[in-house]
């Protein structure tokens, strides 16, 4: 209501001095139709922000989804390599304990392993460095993902503001948190700080603003 405070003032304050009851009452009617507009603009605006979170919401779920099933995916390949290569090598090793004399294709031989081995070491070298991208496009995501939930708890204290928050407080999530432990240390229930935040579930991340009831 602060927003038309000062537009109820300048209709007060400019009212023709000798206007009809009948034209003041027109005027009143066109001043309370402009703010149900207003209103009614809000509440749009208001379920389109929860919109855009649960969209927000279900593409971080399908990004670490997406993210573990790549992840797996190849480990499971770098694995299933290595196990041939080191089964290979093994063959070979015993191969070599059973030569009793070098000759020029045992060198032959032993030049094969030698350019295996740095095949494989080139190998291990390529999956070590995969295994690093996906880690570091891990870290990328978890930091998306901290600002996707401060951006989320912005949204939802700015719902929370327009909703009217004179019975809370704000609190701003810390590593280590959970609904339950942020219940306890305010004296309320998990159920009434998800009510007030409009929370589904009970996933919280680090850097998310929350409303806390007056208990």
């Amino acid at each position: 209501m602060k927003r038309f405070a000062p537009l109820l003032l300048l209709i007060a304050g400019c009212s023709p001095i000798k206007s009809s009851p009948h034209d003041e009452r027109y005027q009143l009617e066109l001043t309370l139709h402009e703010v149900q507009t207003n209103l009614d603009d809000l509440r749009h605006d208001i379920h389109c922000f929860k919109t855009e979170l649960q969209i927000i919401d279900g593409k971080i779920r399908h990004s670490e989804n997406a993210l573990a099933n790549v992840k797996q995916q190849d480990l499971e390949k770098q694995q299933a390599k290595i196990d041939q290569i080191a089964l290979h090598l093994q063959t070979l090793e015993k191969k070599l304990a059973g030569f009793d004399k070098i000759d020029q294709k045992e060198a032959d031989e032993r030049q094969r392993l030698l350019s295996h081995a740095t095949e494989t070491t080139t190998a291990l070298t390529q999956f070590k460095q995969r295994i690093e991208e996906l880690e570091q496009e891990l870290l990328a995501n978890q930091r998306r993902f901290e600002e996707f939930g401060k951006l989320k708890g912005n949204l939802e204290h700015l719902m929370n503001a327009l909703r009217g928050g004179e019975g809370s407080k704000g609190y701003k999530v810390k590593p280590g948190d959970s609904l339950e432990k942020i219940a306890k240390l305010h004296k309320t229930s998990v159920e009434k700080i998800k009510k007030l935040n409009s929370l589904q579930q009970d996933l919280i991340v680090v850097g998310q603003e929350l409303q806390i009831p007056n208990d």
